[in-house]
């Protein structure tokens, strides 16, 4: 089982990520449709959706949106939230991104780092496949992405902390073009310790400035953050990339 099936599917991920940011999702939705999602781009995919923070958003303003991903348990959630908000335009599916669905849309967003999750280079390209085989001609893709630099300079090697009555202790480290995080429970509420960890390739622009061009990804855009700020290697906490599909 790849790291990502067992612990995005446990609740203890859920419970560590409560505190994520709606309001910078929202943030991130509004910068897209201010720049770049006009009328001709009404249907979306969301491309490893989670819990449905961006598929929710871009519902809300108006879009047909399809969140697919590999979690049961996250897409359980997606579903009840849509349902608590009475948002009838979105629809989500358990579905490994590598495997295209039988439809086209007229953009796809694949956004908060969830892309670089396999352990092969090949495998990740893979996911530009099933992008390209997905995405209309002249339909947008838009990549939210770690910076992989900025992530090499910062990251945090140790943290601990408690909820819940619930401790916790995460390891940071870089190891084969990775970021590793390594995420430790214990406490009176669990039945045991519990071990989970999380592995991002650090992939920069010149590797996805080389695979979307073998895809007809062409990009038109790359910013920094969620303001729209060009892209900056050394201290930039995102890498945007805007593309269009040339067939």
């Amino acid at each position: 089982m790849d790291w990502f099936e067992e612990w995005f599917d446990s609740p203890l991920y859920e419970k560590l990520y409560a505190d994520r940011d709606e309001a910078e999702a929202e943030q991130l939705i509004e910068f897209l449709e201010e720049t770049l999602l006009s009328g001709q781009y009404h249907s979306v995919l969301d491309l490893g959706c989670g819990r449905g923070r961006h598929s929710h958003n871009l519902a809300m303003r108006g879009y047909e949106v399809t969140g697919i991903d590999l979690s049961t348990a996250a897409i359980e959630t997606a579903r009840e939230k849509a349902k608590e908000m009475e948002i009838r335009n979105v629809h989500f599916q358990v579905r490994d991104m590598r495997e295209p669905l039988p439809q086209t849309f007229d953009a796809i967003v694949n956004l908060f780092t969830t892309f670089g999750y396999f352990k092969n280079d090949g495998e990740n390209a893979s996911v530009l496949d099933s992008v390209t085989a997905m995405l209309k001609n002249e339909g947008l893709f838009v990549l939210d992405y770690l910076n992989a630099e900025n992530v090499r300079q910062t990251f945090v090697p140790e943290e601990d902390g408690e909820f819940q009555g619930i401790r916790y202790e995460i390891k940071r480290y870089i190891k084969n073009g990775a970021i590793h995080k390594d995420i430790a429970f214990a406490g009176e509420k669990l039945d045991k310790p519990r071990v989970y960890w999380e592995r991002v390739k650090l992939y920069g622009l010149d590797w996805f400035e080389k695979e979307m061009g073998k895809r007809n990804l062409k990009i038109i855009d790359v910013n920094g953050d969620y303001q729209g700020s060009d892209f900056d290697p050394q201290t930039s906490p995102r890498l945007l990339i805007i593309s269009r599909l040339s067939k």
